[in-house]
């Protein structure tokens, strides 16, 4: 998962995405993320992030003892394989149609979009170099904006907003309404704030 894009192999059979959440779900012990929305955030600060992480490392991290690739058989190779379809799609869709980048998040039965698992995501993969995330966490930096649609919703290990206590009123509540619209659009821009990073790291291991 490098800047060159370098794309993971998956095995041929792998579950559809509604049967990878019903396993995510269901895992025992639990997986990191609880659906295919989540996952999605994770996969997608995998794929933009600062650094390139090992499929080995994340899989790991993301699955627990579910997620050693090496040895996965069944149903675990299926779920595996799906998400590596995933991954894949996401790193090959941005950089061929950025702007075409549709994150999935999840639908309450009234249609209301909730893009708080996809952020929790997103910020779990974030943790796994966290450091690393610091120029864009700097709240001093004009690019700190780029995280600030994903933040949002974002809560910290206390259940406290990551941004601190929103102010009330019925215009901050319409714009934490509203703001996941900026997702998209920032995703590509944080992907291209950290391609020199990822291009001078990609070149270290040449």
């Amino acid at each position: 998962m490098t800047a060159r894009r370098r794309r993971t192999r998956p095995p041929k059979r792998a579950m559809s995405l509604e049967q990878l959440n019903t396993w995510l779900n269901t895992l025992e012990p639990a997986a990191k993320v609880d659906g295919t929305s989540m996952l999605d955030g994770y996969l997608t600060a995998i794929v933009i992030g600062p650094r390139s992480i090992p499929p080995d490392e994340w899989f790991v991290d993301l699955l627990g003892e579910h997620g050693h690739i090496a040895t996965a058989s069944g149903t675990t190779l299926a779920a595996i394989t799906a998400i590596v379809g995933r991954f894949n799609a996401i790193s090959e869709g941005l950089s061929a149609a950025p702007k075409q980048h549709a994150p999935i998040f999840e639908k309450a039965d009234d249609g209301t979009v909730m893009p708080h698992p996809w952020c929790m995501g997103f910020l779990a993969a974030m943790r796994l170099r966290f450091e690393a995330w610091r120029p864009l966490r700097d709240l001093d930096r004009l690019e700190h904006g780029l995280l600030l649609p994903i933040l949002l919703y974002c809560v910290d290990t206390l259940g406290q907003p990551m941004l601190g206590p929103p102010r009330k009123g019925p215009e901050t509540e319409a714009f934490i309404r509203s703001a996941y619209h900026d997702i998209p659009l920032v995703i590509p821009e944080i992907r291209t704030f950290w391609m020199p990073e990822r291009l001078r790291e990609a070149k270290g291991q040449a």
